[in-house]
């Protein structure tokens, strides 16, 4: 029953009301209580002072005679409905309206006491026999400003507490009428209040059944009234956020029925949920596979941020995967699926691309490398067999001995600088280099440029200009990069003309973080259908004159990896005949690059 909210509003409005109650009755008993008792206290006080001024001359006769006190103590005795003693100033009773056996008998009071030394005392107490409260009052009888004696009241004070216990009952049924006059009244607001909201969660459950055309009647105005339109508005939205989302729903399956890329969406147990036609095109499904094991169609497991690629039939997919979660939306994920037959914890979407072309290329040019690597034996045992030719005596002729010699040098020295760009290249490949990276000045890089090519753009009579700012410094791998800028150069000094022009600046954009290295000559330039391959490996422009130069074609495919692995990025422009233009971006981070 106390589940109910009327039922809780009913009992904190009459615990409220009952606290109330007790509070304000025992403030009030308490202060009705002190009142009366006092009360009747300074009557009884007054009464025995007045006493006290009335029998004071009296005991203080100069004969020494008793004095008779009846008189004048009964009609005291009698409005007070109290006993009256008279004592002498040695606790002696001299008069009473009491027992007259008493008479000449010691009082020893504490209140006797007291007022004989000249203070005026009360006391209430409980007498053991009748179980009544009396009052014991005693107050100095002076005469002359001496202490002659003492007066004693004794006051039961039965009336006293029957009016107060009279006053109590009368409170207690106060109570009692006004807390069931309260329950009445807290019913009938716990009804106002609950009945609306009972309404609405009626309608509540109606629209968690899928009736969408549910209305919440609105009574008031107040805040049960407002959240009955609420909940109407809510219930209009709701209706239109499901016709949105079944539209939405038929666009992103027309979407997915026409996507290139294969897509398929899997529970937590890696049941197959979704598959469109893409993906089973790519994985040759000749029947349905909704509701089959993943790994019944797509071989290997799947992890959530997994990039693969797999072999499938002859084909090479590249499988990324995503999780499914409350996190990630619909649109997000790249597919329409039911959200409610979805667990938000653990479904995967994979999303799969046919790669089986690009990866041949690259298995064949990584093939190529190693294929090099091998063929490089014969040219090796060529130069054996002119060392063998020389040792058996044909370094006696002079000549052929020198021209021998020369064709050798020049053989190792091409198969040295091959051989080092392949396994360089393969070290990029493989992950295994790593760069020592230092903040450098880039004025000093560019310096150090000018320095190791001034004599050779001196011989091809080539004016070689650089210009770097004197306050920037960029953090790269020192040796990496003028490996990449030798490269560059090295280039530009092969196809540029005598009389020409290499031009190297440096130069800081604070907007764009980045710091970017322009390599400009004025040469022979390149085709402009030649410009996207030329950092392919061993991709030569003019292979005639490349090899006569000694290159490997390797340079700008070395180059491009060490920016990369810089998170740089290096860019050629050119035009035939009017030169090349390289240049190479690096980032700057935090703030390198300001000084």
């Amino acid at each position: 029953m106390f589940q109910s909210v009327r039922y809780k509003l009913m009992a904190v409005y009459l615990l409220l009301i009952l606290f109330a109650m007790q509070l304000i009755g025992g403030y009030f008993i308490q202060s009705l209580n002190n009142y009366f008792i006092n009360n009747y206290t300074k009557t009884i006080a007054h009464e025995a002072l007045f006493l006290a001024n009335l029998v004071s001359l009296p005991m203080s006769d100069p004969t020494g005679k008793e004095p008779n006190l009846l008189n004048v103590l009964q009609p005291f005795s009698e409005l007070a409905n109290a006993s009256v003693y008279v004592l002498d100033k040695d606790g002696n009773v001299v008069g009473t309206s009491a027992n007259p056996f008493i008479v000449g008998q010691k009082r020893v009071d504490p209140e006797v006491t007291e007022a004989l030394l000249g203070l005026q005392t009360q006391q209430i107490a409980l007498d053991p026999r009748t179980r009544q409260r009396y009052l014991y009052l005693a107050v100095p009888v002076r005469y002359r400003n001496r202490v002659r004696g003492a007066v004693e009241i004794v006051a039961p004070m039965n009336g006293v507490y029957q009016s107060i216990s009279r006053i109590i009952i009368i409170f207690a049924t106060g109570t009692l009428i006004a807390l069931g006059l309260t329950a009445l009244l807290a019913a009938i607001i716990a009804r106002t209040i609950t009945g609306p909201i009972t309404a609405i969660t009626r309608t509540a459950r109606a629209l968690a059944g899928g009736d969408f055309d549910q209305v919440v009647d609105i009574y008031s105005n107040d805040e049960i009234g407002e959240l009955a339109s609420t909940f109407n508005m809510l219930t209009r939205r709701l209706k239109q956020a499901m016709r949105s989302t079944e539209r939405e729903k038929r666009r992103l399956q027309a979407v997915m029925s026409t996507m290139s890329d294969g897509v398929i969406a899997t529970s937590p147990m890696n049941d197959i949920l979704l598959i469109n036609p893409a993906a089973s095109q790519l994985l040759r499904a000749a029947h349905p596979v909704i509701g089959h094991q993943l790994s019944e169609v797509l071989p290997g497991t799947f992890a959530a941020g997994d990039h693969q690629l797999v072999e499938v039939g002859g084909k090479y997919l590249s499988v990324s995967v995503m999780a499914l979660d409350r996190e990630r939306s619909e649109a997000n994920a790249g597919m329409a699926l039911d959200r409610r037959a979805v667990d938000s914890q653990g479904g995967q979407v994979l999303v799969m691309r046919d790669v089986t072309e690009e990866t041949r290329l690259e298995a064949a040019r990584k093939r190529f490398v190693a294929d090099v690597s091998h063929e490089l034996r014969t040219p090796l045992t060529t130069i054996k067999s002119y060392v063998e030719a020389l040792l058996e005596g044909a370094y006696q002729d002079k000549d052929l001995a020198l021209h021998f010699l020369q064709v050798m040098d020049r053989e190792t020295n091409r198969m040295i600088r091959l051989i080092r760009d392949l396994l360089q290249l393969s070290r990029f490949d493989a992950g295994y280099e790593r760069l020592r990276r230092e903040s450098v000045s880039i004025q000093e890089v560019i310096n150090g440029l000018a320095e190791r090519f001034a004599l050779l753009a001196f011989e091809a009579e080539v004016q070689f200009v650089v210009n770097a700012p004197d306050r920037a410094v960029v953090n790269i791998d020192r040796d990496r990069f003028d490996q990449v800028l030798d490269n560059v150069v090295s280039n530009s000094l092969k196809y540029t003309p005598k009389h020409g022009v290499i031009t190297v600046t440096a130069s800081v954009d604070r907007d764009a973080r980045q710091v970017t290295f322009r390599l400009q000559d004025n040469g022979s330039g390149i085709a402009v259908q030649e410009l996207p391959n030329i950092f392919d490996r061993f991709y030569r422009v003019d292979k005639a004159r490349s090899r006569h130069l000694g290159g490997t074609g390797l340079g700008l495919s070395i180059a491009q990896e060490i920016v990369r692995a810089h998170g740089g990025e290096i860019v050629v422009e050119s035009r035939v005949g009017e030169g090349t233009t390289v240049r190479i971006s690096l980032p700057v981070e935090g703030g390198e690059g300001f000084l």
